[in-house]
């Protein structure tokens, strides 16, 4: 009995000992990105919910120089896009791509 009551003691300290002294796991930090653009298809090869997404990576490049941040992984990146609008005789829509990213 005096044995197993010795070593359950010392697997107790070994394991409190363990946890102790290992470094934790880097978690992911995450971050949603926001973009939006205004324009017509006409002059866009991939059109307004294209160009929002270029923005949106854009966006995202910046930040990530400013920082100092090696690797981001993106998330889905999702775009929706609203009614057509009238602006200079032109039609527009407003298109807004949003994405996950973490580091």
């Amino acid at each position: 009995m005096r044995k197993i009551w010795i070593l359950s003691a010392i697997f107790c300290a070994g394991f409190i000992t363990f946890t102790t002294f290992v470094p934790e796991r880097a978690e992911a930090r995450c971050k949603t990105f926001t973009a939006s653009h205004n324009g017509t298809d006409m002059f866009y090869d991939d059109g307004a919910r294209g160009t929002a997404k270029n923005k949106l990576y854009l966006q995202v490049e910046q930040w990530r120089k400013e920082n100092g941040i090696k690797r981001v992984r993106f998330g889905k990146v999702r775009t929706s896009c609203g009614e057509w609008f009238m602006k200079y005789f032109l039609m527009h829509k407003k298109c807004i791509a949003k994405a996950r990213v973490c580091y």
